[in-house]
């Protein structure tokens, strides 16, 4: 269903148009693609691509340009190619996928003409994450700083990106939503990469739209505290098959079956956290691998590393393999 947030005195004459998340959301927080020399423009074609795979597999969302995407390893020009290149595929014009555009950068200017720019785009909504080197301290700060941003782009939806293991800020995220929302009508919601749950569940009976950033570990109990759904990372390298059953076995009431598929998948992302190239650069590589050269992805950029050593691929593939065949 479409509900509409009014703006109030201020914003009198604009309203907010959100449609929320429907049972069953599922975001694939995609890789950005770097040709063999690094750069992006260049390997912006494959997303196209990673749209079909992505479709194919049961994403419905993606999220550009988030931690996974390496977003602050990128310029402001290729975080703006590589949306243009999203909005531009057939599956988002489609409306088979959601485009929900992460836009922080260190420097809030740019935030805003990230935001800008993937506002004028048409995206679905775009992602706040607070600074994290010069840091707002307290759960005061944080709301005032995402209400500002919020209001630079007053009549598209913003998601609060809560992630405090790569931020360093730890705040309420429900305090902070509701504050930023009395300036900031569009403030709807928020990725959460957290394991407070009760943090998460007050979120959303106040009203927000709150989708679980580590879904591969914490869907199901994030379904039954109310979430729509979550992001995904094996389930962009094969794996959906266990992301996928948790959802299903959810809707049937069958919570054994569901707590076996989620198992499943935290096995899958604990394969890729403890390899020493990372969840992203091994990921990255293993999500290559199973697209079969329908989307070039490239190397992670430094500080990630990269998996470039071809046995040991295939030995993680193999690993993943087996996981994937246990979802099934």
């Amino acid at each position: 269903a479409v509900f509409i947030l009014e703006a109030g005195a201020l914003w009198e004459s604009m309203t907010v148009q959100w449609q929320r998340f429907a049972k069953g959301t599922l975001v694939a927080p995609v890789h950005s693609p770097f040709s063999a020399g690094g750069g992006a423009s260049a390997a912006c074609a494959s997303i196209a691509g990673q749209a079909r795979y992505l479709v194919a597999e049961g994403f419905n969302a993606v999220f550009v340009c988030g931690t996974n995407g390496e977003s602050f390893s990128c310029s402001l020009a290729e975080r703006k190619a590589m949306l243009e290149m999203w909005m531009s595929t057939e599956e988002v014009r489609a409306k088979k996928l959601r485009v929900l555009a992460h836009v922080s950068c260190l420097a809030p200017p740019e935030t805003v003409e990230l935001a800008r720019h993937a506002a004028a785009l048409g995206v679905d909504a775009v992602s706040y994450m607070v600074p994290c080197f010069f840091k707002p301290v307290g759960d005061a700060a944080v709301a005032k700083m995402l209400a500002d941003f919020a209001l630079a782009v007053p009549t598209t939806p913003v998601l609060f990106y809560h992630f405090p293991d790569m931020t360093g800020v730890a705040c309420s995220m429900e305090r902070v939503l509701v504050a930023a929302r009395e300036a900031a009508p569009n403030v709807v919601g928020a990725k959460f990469t957290h394991n407070d749950l009760a943090d998460m569940q007050a979120s959303i009976r106040a009203g927000f739209d709150v989708l679980i950033g580590s879904g591969d570990e914490l869907l199901l109990p994030s379904l039954v505290l109310g979430t729509a759904g979550g992001f995904s990372v094996p389930g962009m390298m094969g794996g959906n098959r266990a992301i996928l059953g948790i959802f299903e076995a959810y809707e049937r009431g069958d919570l054994a079956a569901a707590a076996e598929y989620q198992d499943t998948a935290r096995q899958m992302l604990g394969l890729l956290k403890r390899h020493p190239a990372g969840f992203v650069g091994a990921g990255k590589a293993l999500a290559e691998r199973a697209m079969g050269g329908a989307a070039p992805l490239g190397p992670p950029r430094p500080p990630i590393s990269a998996l470039s050593d071809a046995a040991e691929l295939e030995r993680l593939a193999a690993e993943m393999g087996r996981l994937i065949e246990k979802a099934r």
